[in-house]
């Protein structure tokens, strides 16, 4: 049973390859819009418990846009 524990780790922790594109453009220019969009795709497919990271880095990095706290807002 903890064989199969760990495989469904590691597939819940596979990241898409554009992801990890979008998140080294991230470390070159904070605000980089079209790498956010990834993100914020991203975060939508996913259960709010793993999205959240990513929301609050959002609102932490653009805190006075309605938008993105509306994103946010709207998944919790």
């Amino acid at each position: 049973m903890s064989g199969e524990a760990a495989a469904g780790d590691q597939a819940a922790e596979y990241v898409p390859e554009k992801v990890k594109k979008a998140e080294k453009k991230l470390e070159e220019n904070p605000y980089d819009l079209d790498a956010w969009s990834i993100l914020i795709r991203e975060a939508q497919n996913q259960p709010i418990d793993k999205a959240r990271k990513t929301y609050e880095r959002l609102v932490a990095q653009f805190p006075s846009s309605g938008r993105f706290w509306k994103l946010y807002i709207e998944a919790e």
